[in-house]
């Protein structure tokens, strides 16, 4: 009974890594965002009392039971208006991660508000909208890559010059979502073996030249549909396969690599990305693959992620713009932890490092000083920020530029930092903020004695 009590429990609460469901937040805020900003001129027609669909057509044109819409009692354009207003600022706050819980409920409540006030407009993508709001809803952690967990990572390092430990959930949301995508999938395949196109090779030839969907002109179209076999079986070998999600972990758990669950995953995901990734640059199906894409963010895994640091370390180590000192597996970066401008900065660096390549260490602390620095002076450390690598020890702008490779986030800043004319006017500006870095509110903060210096 134990045994069984503990497979359930871990098979519901086991914890995984919550950074897969704070992407598909903001995946998820984006897409739903940047579809309902092309209804800006729509808005009082779609959904106001004065539009489409007047109070009374009400009772013929809505579903009456378990309905929910604010649009019942909210008729009046300029107030539906105001509603539209909120539900773009509430989108926008869940984006950003500010007041996480409280902005994306009320961005998921008022999005079924507005599907549910009028189902003329909806598409597939709608409701796969709608379901991944409302499980954004019930998941008990979203606060991953928010505004929310920064002020708290804030706060652990300015109190311990550490950072919170990453954040966790349990694995029950992330199965809700994985049994979404599998209902999905199985019965679009389904559905679409039921008929003869799609098992005689013409569905996608037919879809690509339907004119209100296709992107392109029919000659691309003619062309792409030379393919049409090839990718009306890959359909159907794609949706189908996610019946393997249903393989018990035992059963391949003396198999090779390949075959270990998590591979199966992976490989799922990149169909994927492929098949709605087809679908969205050749043909017009509203937000249905923007929608679903933005869910397989949810589905990662704490392995995945580890996976892919490693990988990218792997491919970058032999590299001069990114190779680390032998033996080392971080870049130190020596900081002021005086300095209030310096801790915030080295704490943006940090917060950056997904590849955990950065290494802070405070220059003030005399035994980290000579550990690290020995050769730098202390005049110079206190002038700008001094990074060491093995490709040497840089400072100021051109450490700054060095880190940039190192942090993925940055890596689009990358060419502008070494167009020519860029590095001068990098170093002064770097060099006019660190003059004043250690400004207080009443003049100059003096962190050592001149002796000290």
């Amino acid at each position: 009974m134990n045994a069984l009590l503990i497979s359930i429990d871990r098979f519901f609460f086991r914890r995984i890594s919550a950074s897969g469901f704070g992407l598909m937040r903001i995946a998820w805020a984006a897409t739903a965002l940047i579809f309902l900003l092309f209804q800006w001129s729509d808005v009082i027609f779609f959904y106001s009392g004065a539009g489409l669909i007047p109070p009374e057509l009400y009772a013929t044109s809505f579903r009456g039971d378990f309905r929910f819409t604010v649009f019942q009692y909210i008729t009046n354009p300029p107030a539906v208006f105001a509603v539209y207003l909120l539900t773009l600022a509430a989108l926008s706050c869940t984006i950003i991660g500010w007041k996480t819980r409280i902005s994306s409920t009320a961005a998921a409540v008022l999005l079924f508000s507005f599907h549910e006030r009028n189902l003329l407009p909806l598409g597939g993508g709608d409701t796969v909208l709608r379901n991944f709001g409302f499980l954004l809803m019930i998941a008990p952690q979203i606060s991953a890559f928010s505004l929310d967990r920064a002020r708290k990572q804030w706060k652990q390092w300015e109190e311990t010059k550490t950072l919170l430990a990453p954040l966790t959930m349990s694995i029950w949301p992330w199965r809700l979502l994985l049994w979404q995508f599998i209902v999905i999938y199985i019965f679009s395949g389904l559905d679409k073996s039921s008929g003869n196109m799609w098992l005689q090779g013409t569905a996608v030839a037919s879809a690509l030249h339907h004119p209100h969907f296709a992107r392109w002109p029919m000659s691309v179209m003619d062309i792409v549909s030379i393919l049409s076999p090839l990718l009306s079986y890959a359909t159907l070998v794609f949706e189908f396969g996610w019946l393997l999600m249903f393989v018990p972990r035992s059963l391949v758990a003396d198999l090779p690599q390949l075959c270990a669950p998590h591979s199966v995953r992976r490989a799922l995901l990149l169909g994927g990305v492929l098949f709605h990734g087809g679908i969205f640059v050749l043909m017009d199906v509203g937000s249905f693959s923007i929608a679903m894409l933005s869910g397989y963010f949810g589905l990662l895994l704490d392995e995945d992620f580890v996976d892919l640091r490693n990988w990218i370390n792997r491919k970058s180590a032999n590299r001069p713009s990114t190779k680390l000192r032998a033996g080392k597996s971080q870049i130190i970066v020596l900081y002021d932890a005086a300095c209030r401008l310096c801790r915030r900065s080295m704490f943006v660096l940090l917060m950056l490092d997904h590849l955990h390549h950065v290494r802070a260490v405070n220059f003030r602390d005399p035994k980290l000083r000579k550990e690290h620095a020995p050769d730098i002076a202390l005049k110079d450390l206190d002038r700008s920020m001094h990074i060491t690598m093995s490709s040497g020890n840089f400072s100021g702008f051109d450490a700054f530029r060095k880190l940039t490779w190192h942090l993925p986030t940055l890596w689009p800043l990358i060419p502008l930092l070494y167009l020519p004319g860029i590095p001068p006017i990098g170093r002064f500006v770097y060099a006019r903020i660190a003059a004043s870095r250690n400004r207080c509110g009443d003049g100059y903060c003096i962190h050592e004695t001149h002796s000290d210096r």
